[in-house]
């Protein structure tokens, strides 16, 4: 008795040879990876002139000095933080800063005295200009008297 369900060999005589019967056309994968690497050399040409470029910046930039660094002071600007450099000494560390002259506290004081001088005396403000400080309480007499300056 002959079985339905089995099929004859002729049928599968030509998956025999191993391989896949469809070509894989060779031409395009060429094309394709010779693309790729054209493309890869490009922009690796673009990236090292771009570094460049940033290079040849930079160095332009270092070469030149900033307009104000001529004038800038070693002391940073008041105010300044608690137990800072007060002094030249202090910034080129030839000398500690003293905390007991330098405590907050006796800081504060040295500050306020400082300031309750400036608001008590006669000084220059800027004299190349004609600017002057008077006291306080002389700049409170003169303005009762002569008020305000107003726009007309």
């Amino acid at each position: 008795m002959r079985d339905d369900h089995t099929v004859s060999d002729d049928s599968h005589a030509h998956d025999a040879g191993g391989h896949e019967l469809s070509e894989l056309k060779i031409g395009p994968v060429v094309w394709f990876l010779f693309a790729l690497g054209v493309g890869t050399v490009i922009t690796f040409l673009l990236m090292i002139g771009l570094f460049d470029a940033f290079q040849n910046r930079a160095t332009e930039a270092e070469g030149k000095a900033a307009p104000l660094a001529g004038e800038r002071q070693k002391l940073p600007p008041e105010p300044r933080l608690q137990l800072a450099p007060t002094n030249i000494d202090q910034v080129e560390g030839r000398q500690s800063p003293n905390l007991k002259e330098d405590h907050p506290l006796q800081e504060i004081k040295r500050i306020r005295r400082e300031e309750d001088a400036k608001l008590n005396s006669y000084g220059w403000v800027d004299e190349k200009a004609g600017i002057v400080r008077i006291p306080i309480e002389e700049a409170k007499k003169q303005l009762l008297k002569n008020g305000l300056a107003t726009r007309k």
